[in-house]
């Protein structure tokens, strides 16, 4: 019996998914989650998975046939998160295409975002196109599947918007709300990710999912007001309050401003469905239909934004820099070992043994920072990868690690510290240690970059 695997599988659509893949297919199915489930059905197993670890999702994915790509990161994965969650999204999915590649498994199905008639992304849109080129890379066979806003009384898109109608009786809308946009009803983006699994005539393809009509934002929020039977006073505002309609679509929807402002940002522009990439297959329904159905499916549900909790004292951090011409990650992770102490000279001293043990010395090699171990079984030319294993900064049970990897074709290279635990107390550390870090970092993507200029000369 095949298998496959789906990354994302405990959100709003992973769980849909999940029932109708049981439903409509014969496969059997591995749910990745944070958290351990359990499982009622015989060809369901949950499996507990940080997609921050290849190891992890290599062991956890072994004998599947085909996977399902479902993760958008926007919440913070740890106290103290020092990156942009585009960063994010690119090292999760980087970790998720080299873990399918080593397990053999050919075939991805992705569920990405409409993107603008125009050639203008928000950091939110081009995060999703960086994730399709990585799984470009590393699948034989994908489908690709963009949607906007999805409406279902478990979609925390659909509860913003429900929520700011139920608790704002005045709308003032700002002047993206005139821009069009595409809502799509939660049953058709499922129908599409089990058609694409069934059926290879959909491989190598990119489709956008939609209702039967577009409709601009302003007249959503109208809509979605008319179903709810609520009168509600609509002005439109031909200024940018941009910054003051995050805080209030924030505060009033009860969401997260990590979830509110790239979502925001994306509303500049018109998000339609273009008509010679719809998938004709499907049974649409029109947007007023469907925001009826999805208020009807919330009478009586109460939906919670959920915070993921993290670790305590726990640090991650991801920086990316452009990559030199012909520089691969170990060179990057070398290239940063020699730097180091020029930068800080002359406080800080770098010890390589054997060019597996890395010591960060100051003043003397008796003093040591950190000590690193490169992990030989684990690292590879287009990435290096080192496991934290003591030093005076980290704390005694630190199991963090530092790596150094290229993606994208190697137009990038990322620097990634994880899971680290800091000995210093928490704020000592949140302001010393801590901006010492990004400080040295952004130096690095400096040196870097004259370090291109030089290659390009």
């Amino acid at each position: 019996m095949k298998r496959v695997v789906i990354a994302g599988a405990s959100g709003f659509i992973g769980k849909n998914l999940i029932n109708e893949l049981l439903d409509k297919t014969d496969y059997e199915i591995i749910a990745l989650s944070r958290s351990e489930k359990d499982s009622h059905n015989p060809r369901l197993s949950w499996k507990k998975c940080d997609l921050f670890s290849v190891k992890e999702i290599e062991d956890a994915s072994v004998g599947a046939d085909v996977a399902y790509y479902l993760v958008h990161s926007m919440q913070p994965s740890a106290r103290l998160d020092q990156a942009s969650f585009i960063d994010y999204d690119l090292i999760l999915v980087d970790n998720f295409g080299r873990a399918a590649k080593e397990n053999n498994i050919k075939k991805v199905i992705y569920l990405s975002g409409i993107m603008p008639v125009k050639q203008a992304f928000s950091k939110h849109l081009l995060s999703r196109l960086e994730v399709e080129e990585v799984l470009k890379e590393y699948f034989e066979d994908y489908v690709i599947l963009r949607a906007g806003l999805i409406l279902g009384k478990d979609g925390s898109s659909f509860n913003i918007l429900a929520n700011l109608v139920r608790r704002l009786p005045i709308l003032i809308c700002p002047h993206w709300a005139t821009n069009a946009t595409s809502p799509v009803y939660f049953t058709v983006v499922t129908d599409s990710l089990v058609k694409s699994l069934q059926y290879d005539k959909y491989n190598q393809h990119v489709y956008d999912l939609c209702s039967k009509n577009n409709i601009s934002y302003y007249e959503l929020l109208k809509v979605t007001a008319s179903s709810l039977g609520l009168k509600r006073l609509f002005f439109q505002f031909p200024f940018n309050i941009d910054k003051i309609s995050r805080r209030w679509v924030s505060f009033f929807s009860g969401a997260s401003k990590n979830l509110v402002y790239p979502l925001l940002e994306s509303l500049s522009y018109n998000m339609v469905a273009r008509s010679d990439h719809i998938m004709q297959e499907l049974e649409t329904i029109t947007v007023e239909e469907a925001i009826d159905k999805a208020i009807k499916d919330s009478d009586g549900h109460r939906y919670k934004f959920i915070t993921r909790p993290v670790k305590r004292k726990t640090v991650r951090s991801v920086q990316r820099f452009v990559l030199p011409k012909n520089m691969n990650a170990r060179d990057l992770a070398f290239e940063y070992m020699a730097w180091l102490p020029k930068f800080l000279s002359p406080f800080i001293k770098v010890v390589i043994k054997d060019e597996t043990w890395v010591y960060f010395c100051i003043f003397s090699r008796k003093f040591r920072l950190l000590t690193l171990h490169l992990s030989e079984d684990r690292s590879t030319l287009d990435r290096q990868l080192f496991y934290i294993k003591g030093g005076m900064l980290a704390s005694k049970n630190d199991k963090g690690r530092l790596e150094f990897r290229v993606v994208l074709g190697n137009r990038y290279a990322l620097a990634a510290i994880h899971e680290f635990k800091p000995a210093l107390p928490w704020y000592i550390y949140r302001y010393t240690q801590a901006v010492i870090h990004l400080i040295v970092m952004k130096s690095f993507g400096r040196h870097l970059s004259k370090l291109k200029g030089k290659s390009h000369g």
